[in-house]
């Protein structure tokens, strides 16, 4: 309710339909405001030097994306891609300062969640690093399940989360569908249950071998 309302003391509002795996904005294209998801769901994504494309954060009913860049004043530093069928409302506003004379709760409500998705990107940074491959598709699973539970989710989209391959994705999806996990029954990843699924990543740090 309370975005709804900063959103209707917004005047530059444009509302539309993106097709599943249409684009909003493309990496280095220039900013010309932010997103409101008002259904569907939509992914950022980052493509390497050698075209690896990585799954940066998704963005559910409810959320705002592209909003960085009001901080920045930089180009869009990622692609956003609509994963399912959604509607969108874009913001036209220019900078953080105009931002925050028409609409200050909103404002200070992206400043929470730039500083919320730096601490998420720092701990991911830490996974990839400090991880096993292993340890990070479980990561992702119990992430991804968590909080989008309902989204089909495939084997190259867990390793697009988790940077790593798909092929190993779906080696070791097979162990844990083995190992009553994951549903065995299922042609994509589905935990039996994620709760379970936690407490089998916990134990891997209490006996890493």
């Amino acid at each position: 309710m309370e975005r709804q309302f900063a959103l209707g003391s917004l005047t530059a509002l444009q509302s539309f339909q993106v097709h599943k795996r249409d684009s909003i904005y493309r990496n280095g294209t220039p900013a010309s405001g932010f997103y409101y998801v008002k259904s569907g769901q939509i992914g950022l994504y980052q493509v390497s030097e050698i075209g690896k494309e990585s799954l940066l954060r998704i963005y559910g009913t409810g959320s705002f994306f592209g909003y960085r860049s009001l901080f920045t004043q930089q180009k869009y530093p990622a692609t956003s891609r609509a994963m399912l069928e959604s509607e969108v409302v874009k913001i036209r506003i220019d900078s953080m300062q105009e931002l925050e004379r028409n609409a200050p709760e909103l404002a200070l409500t992206l400043m929470q969640e730039v500083c919320k998705e730096l601490g998420e990107a720092e701990k991911r940074l830490l996974q990839y690093s400090a991880f096993s491959s292993k340890k990070r598709i479980l990561d992702a699973l119990i992430h991804l399940f968590s909080h989008y539970p309902n989204y089909p989710w495939t084997y190259r989209e867990i390793g697009e989360f988790s940077g790593t391959d798909t092929s190993t994705v779906i080696r070791y999806c097979n162990n844990l569908k083995q190992a009553n996990l994951l549903l065995s029954d299922s042609r994509k990843p589905r935990p039996v249950d994620v709760t379970q699924l936690q407490d089998y990543r916990n134990s891997l740090d209490i006996h890493p071998n």
